[in-house]
């Protein structure tokens, strides 16, 4: 039975090889993909909408099955084509040879002559083998093509190589009726580049570079040529009570041509607007000829929560704690949102986690204190409860690490957890360069910032981060060769700001850029007046059009303001009136329970360090308390400890002991270089003269001699 089942099937592949289905479906395959490949290359140029290419393909699937029937229906012969059971009627020969070598149902008798007509047909087999190897040499052949001919001379497709698939997304644009609305679009748009940011091979521009584009009247190839990026995706939103339209066109950035649009009209839910992420997602990867693997597929679509009103209060939430603006005020708002939403929906495993990232920054900037850290601790808990493996979960366990713990090792070990599930997340390479840097491993820090920097190269939070790294390692060549590689827009932004041109020494230029209050760094306006030594500066600086009142106390560094204003009378020559308050800030501090409620910890340098008032006061025996506080109990870290080093050195010069100041200052110049070694420093007048601080203000003129001959020479 079973060979018989056998010889059946045989006899139905010898018939499919006979009535040449297997050639004629082989034929419709090439020819179907060339026409696809064809349509792809010809129709963009006309700006068909991408339905149409799917219609195609479409129809050409749907073809396939009847094409099958026809071939064996219908027989292709020398006579044309002819259905197969009136040939055999009429005893013509067939296009096969049958399984013993003549046609099957062809009479013994019809046999004789066929010889003839049997060649006929073996050469149409042999043509058609011809077709079908032809068309997949063609199809070869443009393969070739795209990728080694027009991938190289396209300008859209030299914009998508040279950038490494550098996508740009425009602010989105609020349509809605109600201004209210416009922290939602901003949500919804924040939210979209942090998917695609976790989706492997996508490089996303970071919104804090994407922000200034907002309602510009700049052409998108202009916009993409001072990004750099392959393809610009612009949108709108419309919010109308229980409904959204969200509007996207993917756009070549070289040559304007649109590649892709969608209008989403659609039911406010999460499910809803998680969807729409998915398919922009897919839209910029096919376009991009990109894989987006099946977790990210599923890991787009499926939000962790189904509220919706929980998700806008996550989508406010994260608006608020943008570091790049980060203030107290935002803090402390993007917390009670994150609670808000976890209020709302109380397994929202993602707004635990960051909420959990804002408390931990509220505690790190000195907005706030340990009980900021403790609270962290409690929401990352029921974050890693809900979601243990989720991305948001691990980067805030890799930031209580680093922030809350200064547990290095730990912190690294989560990083490279996020890493291996999502290999080209920026955030996470630039964090493992942070957490390197205060580690120590500065090499590592810079190999990682520049990974990161390769993924989203116009974010300037990470350029400025790099440049400031090999800045304070006295790399300077390195920085500007960084500048120069990158795009005019970046590195105007990433270098021109008051911080980094005070750091460089450039006083005036910092001056210059200072154009109301620092909410992030509010000492930052004096310091740049007090080291120009400019008496109408210092005195602006401390006026509430540059030093609010509201930004003049903060828990972590209750005196901030007023140390700045003693210092400022003393840099004016107003000694008493200095030494006067410094006594007052004395007396406040000595009735504190904790006198410096952040020590000796990094944000520290925003602010002053124990070191400070006694130096100020000219208090040896308080500066050298304060030392052996240093030695005993400041945290392990390397990337500020140069920095508490400086402090002590100064302390130690106003106090009268000039050779500690000065070990303290050779040390810096054996482990960071003499660069940036501070020897213009307010309060260093009574160690000018000493021969050791000599020294070390000629290996810094030799540093700059070679600096400027290596330039030279380039």
């Amino acid at each position: 039975m079973q060979q018989e089942e056998g010889n059946e099937f045989m006899k139905f592949l010898a018939e499919l090889k006979r009535r040449n289905v297997f050639r004629l479906a082989g034929l419709y395959l090439v020819a179907a993909w060339l026409i696809v490949q064809v349509a792809e290359t010809v129709l963009p140029a006309f700006e068909v909408p991408d339905a149409i290419l799917r219609g195609i393909i479409i129809l050409l699937a749907i073809g396939f099955v009847p094409a099958l029937i026809v071939s064996w229906v219908f027989e292709l012969t020398p006579e044309g084509l002819v259905r197969d059971e009136d040939r055999i009627a009429a005893g013509l020969p067939s296009g096969g040879t049958g399984l013993q070598g003549q046609p099957a149902g062809l009479a013994p008798e019809a046999s004789a002559g066929t010889g003839r007509n049997r060649r006929v047909d073996r050469r149409l087999d042999r043509r058609l083998d011809r077709l079908i190897i032809g068309g997949l040499l063609l199809a070869l052949a443009l393969l070739l093509v795209d990728r080694f001919y027009l991938s190289a001379d396209d300008p859209a497709r030299v914009g998508a190589q040279s950038s490494g698939e550098l996508i740009a997304v425009l602010p989105f644009v609020n349509r809605s009726a109600s201004e209210e609305d416009a922290f939602f679009t901003e949500g919804i748009y924040d939210d979209l580049l942090t998917q695609l940011a976790k989706v492997s091979r996508f490089k996303v521009i970071s919104r804090t570079s994407m922000s200034s584009y907002e309602d510009t009247r700049m052409l998108i190839p202009a916009i993409a040529a001072q990004l750099g990026a392959a393809v610009v995706l612009e949108g709108a939103v419309q919010r109308a009570g229980d409904r959204v339209r969200i509007t996207v066109q993917l756009i070549d950035g070289a040559t304007d041509v649109h590649l892709w649009a969608e209008t989403y009209d659609r039911l406010l839910t999460t499910q809803n607007l998680f969807e729409i992420q998915g398919d922009v997602a897919w839209a910029i990867a096919r376009a991009m000829q990109l894989v987006i693997s099946p977790d990210e597929a599923e890991a787009l679509v499926t939000g962790s929560t189904e509220s919706l009103s929980a998700y806008e209060a996550f989508l406010q939430g994260k608006l608020l704690s943008a570091f790049d603006v980060a203030t107290a005020d935002r803090f402390e708002s993007a917390i009670a949102q994150f609670e808000r939403a976890t209020t709302i929906d109380p397994d929202f495993a993602d707004a635990y986690a960051r909420k959990a990232r804002v408390e931990l920054a509220h505690f790190w900037f000195g907005f706030g204190d340990v009980g900021d850290r403790e609270a962290a601790f409690e929401s990352l808990a029921k974050a890693r409860q809900l979601a243990p493996d989720s991305i948001e979960t691990l980067m805030a366990q890799a930031y209580m690490h680093y922030w809350g713990e200064r547990d290095y090792s730990a912190a690294e070990e989560v990083l490279a957890r996020v890493l291996e599930k999502f290999p080209d997340y920026a955030d996470a390479w630039y964090t493992r360069g942070l957490v390197a840097r205060r580690d120590g491993r500065f090499e590592q820090a810079i190999e990682a910032m520049r990974h990161a920097l390769s993924i989203d190269p116009a974010n300037t939070d990470i350029i400025r981060e790099l440049m400031a790294t090999l800045e304070g390692l006295g790399r300077h060549a390195e920085s500007e060769a960084l500048m120069e590689s990158s795009s005019a827009w970046v590195a105007e932004t990433a270098s021109n700001t008051a911080e980094l041109l005070w750091v460089r020494g450039e006083y005036d230029a910092a001056w210059a850029v200072v154009k109301g209050p620092n909410e992030f760094d509010p000492a930052l306006p004096f310091r740049i007046a007090r080291d120009s030594r400019d008496p109408e500066r210092i005195r602006r600086s401390l006026l509430a059009e540059l030093w609010p009142e509201a930004l003049r106390s903060v828990p972590a560094y209750p005196e901030h303001y007023a140390m700045a204003a003693a210092e400022g009378l003393l840099v004016v020559g107003r000694t008493e009136e200095a030494q006067a308050a410094l006594a007052e800030i004395a007396a406040r501090l000595s009735v504190r329970e904790t006198p410096y409620p952040a020590g000796w910890s990094a944000s520290s340098v925003l602010y002053y360090y124990p070191s400070d008032l006694p130096g100020m006061q000219g208090d040896l025996e308080g500066v050298r308390a304060a030392e052996r506080d240093f030695i005993n109990n400041a945290p392990r870290d390397a990337w500020s400890e140069a920095s508490a080093r400086v402090s002590l050195a100064v302390a130690f010069a106003r106090a009268g002991d000039p050779d500690r100041a000065l070990d303290y200052f050779e040390s810096l110049a054996n482990d960071f270089g003499p660069a940036n070694l501070a020897l213009d420093s307010w309060g260093l007048e009574t160690v000018r003269d000493h021969p050791r601080f000599q020294a070390l203000v000629s290996a810094k003129d030799a540093w700059a001699t070679e600096q400027e001959r290596l330039r030279a020479l380039q």
